[in-house]
């Protein structure tokens, strides 16, 4: 037998598994992470504007908390809704399907 017949009969006997778990795992670990960071990255703008126009609301707001006592309930009512009406968005977004 000369030497790329003996070859080609090991690779004959040998047959490729159908799946490589380990492979697909890394695969799979890998796509998990960078959605991870690419979602973190996608907020990023959001928490930037967000940071602005509250620095810039820091004197109104100063003033409110420090002098208007009818108006603390009535910012944590809106505060608590807008936190309700986010988080229903978020489980809606999360829940539907595609």
């Amino acid at each position: 037998m000369t030497p790329e017949q003996k070859l080609a009969a090991i690779f004959a006997q040998q047959a490729a598994p159908a799946r490589d778990l380990v492979f697909m795992t890394v695969v799979a670990q890998r796509i998990a992470r960078r959605r991870a960071v690419l979602s973190v990255l996608a907020g990023l703008p959001w928490a930037l504007v967000a940071a602005v126009v509250l620095w810039a609301l820091q004197p109104v707001l100063q003033r409110v908390w420090t002098g208007g006592g009818a108006l603390e309930p009535v910012l944590g009512l809106l505060g608590l809704s807008a936190f309700a009406l986010a988080a229903a968005f978020g489980a809606v977004r999360r829940l539907t399907p595609g």
